[in-house]
């Protein structure tokens, strides 16, 4: 299937319990500001789908559909300093069982 609404994307971001950013004003706010960015990379074609946390492993699940893989780099940035991450593009169930079926 054609999809002119961009790649799916799961990005997985963790971080130690240690370099956890919450436990400074600062990293608090870094959070925050990079979650509040959203809207302004919908605007370039940055749409969350899905965000998940595991509060108690500091990891970090946000599926992401993007028309520019650059853009979504940079919509990601502000946590590279204290994050480690990951992003695997992904195929709806539907569109691999149609893609999978014998000819």
């Amino acid at each position: 299937m054609a999809n002119d609404e961009g790649t799916i994307y799961v990005a997985h971001w963790t971080h130690t319990p240690e370099n956890c950013p919450g436990r400074t004003n600062e990293g608090a706010k870094m959070l925050t500001d990079f979650w509040a960015s959203k809207s302004d990379f919908e605007k370039k074609g940055i749409k969350i789908l899905g965000s998940y946390v595991t509060v108690t492993e500091h990891d970090y699940y946000i599926i992401v559909q993007a028309k520019d893989y650059s853009e979504m780099v940079k919509f990601f940035l502000p946590l590279i300093p204290t994050q480690t991450g990951s992003f695997r593009p992904v195929l709806p169930m539907q569109e691999w069982i149609n893609i999978n079926q014998p000819k």
